[in-house]
């Protein structure tokens, strides 16, 4: 059994991952609120409620589960939010929201948790990034600065925890997070959560440092179904 924490984890890929691993794991799940849990599904996990756009909140969630746990064996890092605009119809505010959120929270969950897996024999952070990160899609362009600086974190933190903590990272293309026709060309939550498990149990030395995932059918090009045409 595996103490392991996952944020973003009341719907989507996040909740996905909850929902397979809690069965042989002591799950740590952290949303923006306790009451958008599906309680019912999740009756053993330790859940949490704080705003990750806030420093203070990141603090306090820290020491809130030091109070459940001394050791941590796994952290996702799975919070994320998305506006779809192109870059000269963003407010400063949804500018300011995704790199709070999908940059900073990431990087600071990491910073406070650390002593926790360090106390692991196995430690492994888990960061969820996008192929958004490598590619150039209309109505992405803040969207894909935060993503690259979650890839481009996690492959400094690997060099310098080499040997301590295993950090691996997931880049996908799109995933079904918010009901597309049941034909879509994209990926479903639990495809994502198929590679994660593969990543969280491959014994050590071995290591996937990044995956990416994708449709067989998927598009490829500068614009995204959804992307905004003006």
């Amino acid at each position: 059994m595996k103490k392991i924490c996952i944020t973003g984890a009341s719907r989507g890929i996040g909740l996905a991952e909850a929902l397979k691993l809690q069965q042989q794991n002591e799950l740590f799940l952290l949303a923006s609120s306790v009451d958008s849990f599906p309680k019912d599904r999740l009756e053993k996990c330790h859940l949490f409620g704080y705003d990750l756009s806030s420093i203070q909140s990141i603090r306090q969630f820290a020491n809130d589960i030091e109070q459940k746990t001394t050791s941590l064996d796994i952290l996702i890092n799975n919070v994320g939010i998305i506006f779809m605009k192109q870059f000269v119809n963003m407010n400063d505010k949804e500018i300011e929201q995704l790199v709070d959120v999908n940059l900073t929270a990431n990087i600071l969950v990491t910073k406070k948790l650390l002593p926790l897996l360090l106390k692991s024999p196995e430690p492994h952070i888990v960061f969820m990034s996008s192929m958004a990160a490598k590619s150039s899609l209309v109505g992405e362009s803040v969207y894909a600065a935060t993503k690259a600086g979650i890839t481009n974190f996690a492959n400094v933190l690997r060099n310098e925890l080499a040997g301590k903590v295993r950090i691996s990272t997931i880049h996908s293309w799109g995933v079904d997070t918010w009901g597309v026709s049941k034909d879509a060309n994209v990926l479903k939550p639990e495809n994502v959560v198929e590679a994660l498990d593969f990543i969280i149990t491959r014994e050590r030395p071995f290591l996937i440092e990044s995956i990416d995932l994708g449709h067989e059918k998927q598009w490829r090009g500068g614009e995204a179904p959804w992307s905004p045409k003006e």
